[in-house]
């Protein structure tokens, strides 16, 4: 079950105008035509603001302290305001409570009312718990709810509420309501009303945590939502929607931080929108955690900021690494699509990673277009490929590629993008052809080939993010429990929306495996040194690192897909 607090529109608009310096008219008794501008008042509530922004909460809040010094003028309850969140962040609650109180009582019909209850609110628990709250994880999600990207993020937070329902100990449950008197009296149905999950999702600013109990009537059955085993500490969720455009996610996050103090966030999804998010909760020090953003931009050079899906580099980075140190290859030639993003840059990354593992590249080729792939020993023999064994070394000829191309044991073939099973299927039969006995390998694109006898012929080997044994018990749970939060099961979604419910909860369960409520600021290194997470269909692991490290390994053995690790 969840427990909604709303909080009105107009007043996240005046609080966001605070914050920028641009709403700051004190509502009260007394005409706003009434109110002076004063502009030294006005001076130092911007500079309490800047500072404010760069976490200098003592400078801030003299700077607001200042303004409330001089005669009523429009900066007046703003400073009010402004100062309390200050005290907060310093941890003088009694002091910001006192300050907010002297708002409620001055100035009863401020604007700004809901948002000093809710600091006093949060003022009076930790002095009651401590300088921190310590025992609540408060986890902020930001995700969009009005774009193409819609389905799939509701499908991302139903994954993230189940981990989180499971963590605070709810379970769910079908009853026959009175008066039905059997089994045969029933018929399993579900109807498209908004469930408690949907209703989050669609909303601006809401949160959820565990209570007692909750029924949802589905059709001729109820979901009774139960409270079984209470935890030693419980996670609460934070939502704030996004818009299409990618700038808005740095405002979500920008809300969570600032309004709810969250500990960690979750989201977004892409990695355009991940970007300024990232930014935005790196320079608040919050960890923020991407579920599913691949480029490399997303954390690079951030402290704060991590992938959970590995990004395209260090797919052909993890590949090179099972290479040598798995598979004892010496020696792997890399082919790849050089018009094409993705294939490029896991090329790149494998590279990169064989030359630090010692693993030679005897030759790396770019195929010009999509076509060359199922091209390539006509390439070879017309002598058209145009390369060189080493960066700007002259073209090699025919005999030269055929000699280098003999010395790979194995060969790198990273595919991306439409058509890719026509391409793996087109170089297959080309390495048959013209390079028999060398071994194959590539990317998760190469999963669930139809052509599993070419690929076992080639001991095709390749790495995976994404993998669920539809056999494990812990999956057949999950299955049943997306069903009775939400009248589907995971695989009546599209395939990415599948992926995402599996992701969020995977993502969710990490960070609540490995974070927990703390009287102070949870640090990266938490995640860094963490263990892998062996989940439902990822494997998460950064080994010293923001980005995710850990992938499946599968291979083609007998016509038949074998995990390998």
């Amino acid at each position: 079950m969840v427990n909604w607090r709303s909080r009105s529109i107009r007043a996240l608009v005046l609080v966001a105008a605070v914050i920028a310096g641009a709403v700051t008219t004190p509502v009260h008794a007394q005409g706003q035509e009434e109110i002076p501008e004063i502009p030294n008042a006005e001076l130092l509530f911007t500079e309490g603001v800047a500072a404010f922004e760069r976490g200098e909460y003592k400078t801030a809040f003299e700077r607001f302290q200042l303004v409330s010094e001089y005669e009523l003028n429009r900066k007046t309850t703003a400073a009010l305001l402004m100062g309390g969140k200050a005290l907060v962040r310093l941890g003088r609650y009694q002091e910001a409570i006192d300050r907010l109180d002297v708002l409620l009582d001055r100035y009863p019909a401020t604007t700004y009312r809901e948002q000093a209850e809710s600091l006093i609110e949060r003022a009076r628990s930790r002095l009651q718990g401590g300088a921190r709250a310590r025992d609540t994880l408060r986890i902020g999600i930001a995700l969009p709810m009005e774009s193409a990207q819609a389905s799939l993020a509701r499908a991302l937070f139903n994954g993230i509420r189940l981990a989180v329902d499971e963590h605070n100990g709810l379970q769910r449950r079908y009853v026959r309501p009175p008066g039905l008197q059997s089994a045969a009296d029933t018929s399993e149905g579900y109807d498209t009303a908004p469930t408690p999950g949907d209703r989050l999702a669609a909303a601006d600013d809401e949160t959820t945590t565990a209570v007692p109990t909750d029924t949802l009537r589905v059709d001729s059955l109820w979901v009774v939502t139960e409270q079984g085993a209470r935890p030693d500490w419980v996670a609460k969720m934070y939502f704030r929607r996004m818009g299409a455009k990618p700038k808005t996610a740095r405002a979500a996050v920008d809300s969570l931080v600032r309004l709810d103090d969250v500990d960690v966030i979750l989201g977004p999804i892409g990695s355009r929108a991940a970007r300024p998010a990232g930014k935005r909760a790196e320079e608040a020090g919050v960890l923020l955690v991407a579920p599913v953003a691949t480029d490399e931009s997303v954390s690079k050079g951030r402290d704060y900021v991590f992938q959970a899906n590995p990004t395209i580099s260090a797919r052909g980075r993890a590949m090179a690494r099972i290479a040598k140190t798995s598979l004892l290859i010496d020696r792997a030639g890399i082919i790849y699509e050089s018009g094409n993003s993705y294939s490029a840059r896991m090329a790149e990354g494998f590279e990169a990673e064989a030359r630090r593992r010692g693993l030679e590249v005897p030759l790396t080729i770019p195929l010009q277009d999509p076509g060359d792939w199922s091209r390539l020993p006509a390439l070879i023999e017309e002598d058209s490929l145009g390369i060189g064994q080493e960066p700007g070394a002259a073209k090699a000829d025919s005999g030269a590629v055929d000699s280098l191309l003999a010395q790979a044991e194995a060969l790198y073939l990273p595919v991306s993008g439409k058509g890719a099973a026509g391409k793996i299927q087109g170089v297959l039969t080309g390495i048959q052809q013209v390079l028999p006995g060398k071994r194959a390998l590539g990317n998760a694109e190469w999963h669930d080939l139809p052509f599993t006898e070419a690929a076992s012929d080639v001991r095709a080997t390749y790495t995976n993010g994404f993998h669920v044994q539809t056999s494990r018990p812990a999956v057949q749970r999950f299955v049943r429990r997306y069903r009775l939060l939400t009248g589907t099961t995971p695989d009546e979604l599209s395939a990415d929306g599948r992926r995402l419910a599996y992701a969020g909860y995977d993502v969710a369960q990490f960070v609540l495996s490995e974070l927990s409520p703390s009287p102070s600021r949870l640090t990266p290194r938490t995640l860094r040194t963490a263990p892998t997470y062996e989940g439902l269909g990822m494997r998460i692991g950064f080994e010293g690192e923001n980005v995710n490290q850990s992938m499946f390994i599968h291979r083609y053995r007998n016509q038949q897909i074998e995990l390998l690790r």
